[in-house]
């Protein structure tokens, strides 16, 4: 995973009151590898793991990207529950979720990793249908999330001079 792209995600939304919080370490990443193993859902991939070590747990716009831990923003009241109870909560009520371990959510999407064939999915968190899958976890981090950064105009490409002409001319 290259880690500098998930780096620069997190420069363009950190300003505009983004969760980013802090790092895991070895023994919270070890840790809830064990309690997700006690509730039987599958163990964190090799991605996340790198994932966390960058930023345990994000929320930003709506979405969630869940860590080691619960997290609570004093002043707002805000929640990001951690990855642990969003599976065991999952899992008890029998969702159909058993080879895919829940790593975040957006509106009424999740987002899984599935055990079986080793990819990273979007679903519809009440049917479970796939809207998308992805190879790697940063390509499905990359493809939901910048999709709602707003860019500045120095960020964007070129527009095409066709394209800029008024439709008069």
């Amino acid at each position: 995973m290259d880690t500098e792209n998930i780096a620069d995600i997190f420069d363009k939304i950190y300003e505009t009151d983004a969760l980013i919080v802090k790092p895991a370490g070895a023994l919270e990443i070890a840790r809830c590898q064990r309690d997700l193993h006690d509730i039987g859902v599958p163990a964190l991939p090799a991605e996340y793991i790198e994932f966390l070590k960058i930023a345990n747990g994000v929320a930003w716009n709506g979405f969630e990207f869940f860590g080691t831990y619960q997290v609570t923003v004093k002043k707002s009241g805000y929640t990001l529950t951690d990855i642990v109870s969003f599976n065991d909560k999952r899992h008890e009520a029998k969702m159909g979720l058993k080879q895919m371990l829940v790593l975040g959510r957006f509106d009424d999407d999740i987002y899984v990793y599935n055990a079986e064939n080793s990819k990273y999915q979007s679903l519809d968190s009440l049917t479970l249908s796939e809207i998308d899958t992805f190879d790697t976890f940063e390509e499905l981090f990359i493809s939901n999330v910048t999709a709602y950064i707003d860019y500045d105009d120095d960020d964007l490409p070129p527009d095409d001079e066709d394209a800029s002409k008024d439709e008069g001319e």
